[in-house]
């Protein structure tokens, strides 16, 4: 008997002090039910509490990414960034 492999699927989200709402947006990656899934949150040089929760998340499933720029980029730069992160071999995104 063979096991099916499901698709791996990227769940991106490219931050910018987003503290508020991070929280809420990683449960809702969390609370789904599929599960072969990677989630990579790129924090653009937040100035508040989001790198902090990002991480704490990220130490509590390894399938959470956090990357952080240096430096503030533009908003599509950075989303363009974040898309560049995915795995290579990811059928959705």
């Amino acid at each position: 008997m063979s096991e099916r492999i499901e698709p791996l699927v990227s769940v991106v989200t490219p931050v910018y002090n987003g503290e508020t709402f991070l929280k809420e947006c990683i449960e809702s990656v969390l609370s789904q039910t599929y599960r072969n899934w990677e989630y990579i949150i790129l924090n653009n040089a937040s100035t508040d509490g989001t790198l902090d929760i990002a991480e704490e998340y990220s130490r509590r499933d390894g399938r959470i990414r956090v990357l952080s720029n240096d430096e503030l980029l533009p908003t599509i730069a950075n989303h363009n960034k974040a898309s560049g992160l995915m795995a290579t071999d990811s059928k959705h995104c």
